[in-house]
């Protein structure tokens, strides 16, 4: 019989590895970003914890960073509203160890038969969805502004594939979340934790 936990605990490892992928995003991988310009120097990319020329030069690996626009100084991009928001950015791994929890809770439940692990599963994944849906939003605000400056300055700047993996996250611990919710008035076939053994 399959687990009532099943379909919460396959969408909790999609959006583990979405929110991996964004969260490993520039200066650690340069394929995935939340931004991307054509300068002089080079595509520019813009991750989690810095920037790097594509193919080239990275910056350093930090918990909020200062936006800069390489080959291109006549770009103002670095204001103290925006290099704060970069701060915020760590919210991408945060929602990813959400996530991890509501996997581990959901293994537990699978394995254990636990109506009580099914339970700490949906609520892990809910608050995930809600750091991913307030992060989003975050993306959303400072990208879009960069990318606006950047293009008003006469380069070619556009969104990248982290936001759209951040999106499916979202979705995916949202899905998560109601999967748990019904599997924990679910059938479970075997023991269960705290005592609830079938007899």
């Amino acid at each position: 019989m399959v687990s009532p936990a099943a379909p919460g605990l396959f969408l909790a490892f999609a959006a583990l590895v979405l929110l991996l992928f964004a969260s490993i995003s520039p200066p650690a991988w340069d394929e995935v970003d939340f931004l991307h310009a054509q300068t002089p120097s080079g595509k520019v990319v813009y991750g989690v914890f810095g920037y790097c020329i594509k193919n080239g030069a990275c910056s350093h690996r930090s918990v909020g960073y200062d936006l800069t626009l390489p080959g291109a100084d006549n770009v103002s991009l670095n204001d103290k509203i925006l290099h704060n928001l970069t701060y915020t950015l760590i919210l991408h791994p945060i929602a990813g160890g959400f996530a991890f929890f509501s996997l581990v809770f959901g293994l537990l439940a699978a394995c254990a038969a636990s109506r009580v692990a099914t339970i700490f599963m949906a609520l892990a994944a809910a608050l995930g969805a809600v750091v991913t849906l307030v992060i989003f939003v975050i993306d959303m605000v400072l990208w879009n502004v960069l990318k606006n400056r950047i293009q008003d300055a006469g380069y070619e700047a556009g969104l990248g594939n982290a936001n759209w993996f951040t999106v499916g996250a979202f979705a995916a611990l949202v899905l998560s979340m109601c999967a748990s919710v019904c599997g924990a008035f679910g059938r479970f076939s075997s023991g269960r934790f705290a005592g609830e053994k079938k007899r």
